[in-house]
């Protein structure tokens, strides 16, 4: 009588392994990844703003400046991100879509200017390994199967530039007596060892956004907790509320039950902790046929109005149906990490597109769309 428990039950060590670690520690462990995504986001978001200060003196050294895009003279572009992709159409039960895939890309720069609220104007003069954030809005079609996607910084843009300020030629200066070169000004360069970083947003907003990316992920993942504990309530009930207690048996039914394709044989055991209660459960065929009325067995008691959560036998168990716990966990774990990866920026991965329709339904009004920017 020591193994006896409800049907399709599973023994104490599992269940409390399935519920505690998987349902819980799994969960919080989870969860715990989540927050600290977020809290570094936020972290990195609050650094990136304190870089900048407006007011400061234009000198030597680290710098991040925040003005208009001004093109030298003769330039075409100031820097322009181009990401050729190859397209594709699919046909799903008569529904066509679409889809854009990242072939490559390119990075086009020339020398610009920062016009400054204070009315300086800094030459930045990025390599191609500058990290641009800006909105990828601009869309050459090529031909049927292929596009250039592109962001460009344009004239009277207004955004932020980090690098390392220094004095040094520049051409667009006016002559000043005194010195040797007669054109110097300020010129903003790529840190040493590192990239420059032109932004059309607030420094901080892309690493906030990510933050409440991963912020709205731990709210998700506390509701799929939720969720698998209230559907085993029954074992927490019976953890804290139960009673360990002994009752004999009143009565015995076997009944079935049909469906069109099976019949289902069912083993109901009633029994009664004291006078006047009546609890019930089923149990396996095997148990089922050793018992017999007035026999006494061991049992989880729950009072009324939980009555119903009692189960039969010494140990404290769950369903099997808490082995839905680990699919459970494992798919949250797994949609978050991909969602986490589509979801970012299109300068931190590659770019693919999707949509509705056939690709010749897109290509007059994407290349009618690239010549209107293109005489813009």
């Amino acid at each position: 009588m020591s193994d006896l428990m409800s049907e399709n039950h599973v023994g104490p060590v599992i269940s409390s392994l399935l519920v505690d670690g998987v349902g819980t520690l799994g969960f919080l462990a989870l969860l715990g990844v989540a927050l600290y995504a977020r809290a570094r986001k936020r972290a990195e978001a609050r650094s990136a703003e304190a870089s900048f200060d407006g007011a400061k003196p234009l000198v030597p050294g680290a710098a991040v400046l925040f003005g208009e895009v001004e093109r030298a003279e003769g330039a075409e572009t100031a820097v322009r991100v181009e990401v050729d992709q190859a397209g594709e159409d699919h046909e799903t039960s008569g529904s066509w879509s679409h889809k854009w895939t990242e072939k490559g890309r390119r990075v086009l720069v020339e020398p610009f200017y920062l016009r400054l609220g204070s009315g300086d104007r800094v030459r930045v003069e990025p390599r191609d390994d500058v990290f641009l954030v800006d909105e990828m809005d601009g869309v050459i079609r090529v031909d049927l199967k292929t596009r250039v996607r592109y962001a460009e910084l344009t004239p009277g843009e207004r955004v932020y530039a980090s690098g390392t300020l220094s004095r040094a030629q520049d051409p667009e200066s006016p002559p000043a007596a005194g010195y040797r070169s007669g054109r110097e000004g300020f010129v903003l360069r790529p840190p040493r060892g590192g990239r420059m970083l032109l932004s059309s947003q607030p420094l901080g907003e892309r690493f906030l956004e990510r933050a409440r990316f991963h912020g709205r992920w731990a709210k998700w993942i506390l509701l799929c907790a939720f969720v698998f504990h209230a559907l085993v309530l029954g074992f927490h009930l019976r953890r804290w509320a139960g009673t360990d207690t002994t009752a004999p048996i009143v009565r015995l039914h076997h009944y079935t039950t049909r469906s069109e394709d099976s019949v289902v044989d069912h083993y109901m055991v009633w029994m009664s902790p004291r006078e006047g209660v009546l609890v019930r459960d089923h149990v396996d065929e095997g148990d089922f046929a050793w018992m017999q009325e007035g026999q006494p067995v061991r049992l989880r008691l729950m009072e009324a109005p939980f009555e119903k959560r009692t189960t039969i036998g010494p140990h404290l168990t769950v369903h099997v149906f808490a082995w839905s716990v680990v699919p459970l966990l494992v798919g949250a774990w797994l949609v978050y990490r991909l969602r986490e990866r589509a979801t970012r920026p299109w300068y931190e991965r590659p770019v693919v597109d999707s949509g509705g329709g056939k690709l010749e339904a897109t290509y007059e009004a994407e290349k009618a769309r690239s010549q209107d920017r293109k005489s813009a």
